[in-house]
């Protein structure tokens, strides 16, 4: 399949559709340090070979993509430098714009819900982005007793509301526009 096209897409997704597929010499030591690597259904080296031979579909379907939890670890660990962490990130977001995220997958809707909280707060903020997750979930109750003791342990601030919103959505809204114009 070919790579996929992307408005506005980054300094770095041009530079991997310059790279060479022998960036990664796959040794693996991504995948031997990842501590979530039992959980996923492609290894970080496998999602990486698929990324770095242009064969994005099997990495875009993966769960593993979803799993990452961006520790870095596998981008550490690199002897060749390959930033593994920001080549799950960039996937993650092929995968969500191009719509091909399953609307049940919790994870995705958390990072929907994440990125619509930056753009109407111009960061995260725990009420918000509890209520967004939860109303798109829709699973309103299944964290109430732990977000209580969360709350009464004073480590959860609903009151918190981040001000200067609208600075950030003119900036986003900006972005939006460059993109349009590079499509």
């Amino acid at each position: 399949m070919p790579q996929p096209a992307i408005a506005g897409e980054g300094s770095f997704l041009a530079h991997l559709r310059t790279a060479s597929p022998n960036a990664c010499f796959q040794c693996n030591r991504c995948t031997a340090g990842c501590p979530l690597a039992p959980a996923m259904d492609l290894t970080p080296a496998q999602v990486v070979h698929y990324l770095l031979l242009g064969d994005w579909e099997p990495a875009l379907q993966s769960q593993s993509i979803w799993a990452c939890v961006h520790c870095e670890t596998c981008t550490a660990r690199c002897p060749q430098q390959v930033d593994v962490s920001k080549l799950f990130h960039l996937a993650r977001a092929v995968a969500w714009r191009s719509g091909r995220v399953a609307p049940d997958q919790a994870i995705a809707t958390y990072f929907a819900s994440f990125i619509e909280n930056l753009y109407i707060y111009g960061r995260a903020a725990e009420l918000p982005l509890t209520v967004i997750c939860k109303l798109k979930s829709e699973d309103y109750l299944r964290d109430f007793t732990l977000g209580l003791r969360l709350i009464s342990r004073g480590r959860l601030n609903f009151l918190n509301i981040p001000r200067g919103a609208a600075r950030y959505r003119r900036l986003y809204e900006r972005v939006r526009q460059q993109e349009a114009q590079t499509a």
